[in-house]
């Protein structure tokens, strides 16, 4: 699981060397394996982000959601296949062939907007 939020989670940033130090190339799903729905992609970010992680996000204003840009949205990038070939979740995410950044900030807000929806105590 330390290695999924190494590629996914907001710590990225702390994970990804752990992860690094194991393996030269990360693990990355196939191209079998990407979800082609924003919905299905924040589900599963959403599935093995710790708590702490998501009350972080969720404070965070949707203003400076920029700053997961490298460590966060780099690993949504690379773990769900933005630079590799899903052009189905890049349309998904843009409603437009679009680059993988715009992609990946359009998943993090996709994530935040989740998460200030979310009932107290979940």
């Amino acid at each position: 699981m330390a290695k999924r939020i190494a590629r996914v989670g907001l710590a990225a940033l702390a994970f990804q060397a752990v992860a690094l130090a194991e393996s030269p190339n990360p693990d990355m799903l196939g191209p079998e394996q990407w979800p082609t729905t924003v919905e299905a992609t924040v589900k599963d970010i959403l599935s093995s982000m710790p708590k702490d992680e998501k009350a972080k996000i969720k404070s965070t204003r949707k203003d400076d959601l920029i700053r997961y840009h490298h460590g966060w949205g780099t690993g949504i990038r690379n773990y769900y296949g933005l630079r590799r070939g899903n052009k189905d979740l890049i349309r998904a995410a843009c409603g437009r062939p679009c680059d993988p950044d715009e992609a990946s900030m359009k998943i993090i807000e996709a994530v935040w907007e989740k998460l200030q929806n979310v009932q107290p105590g979940r």
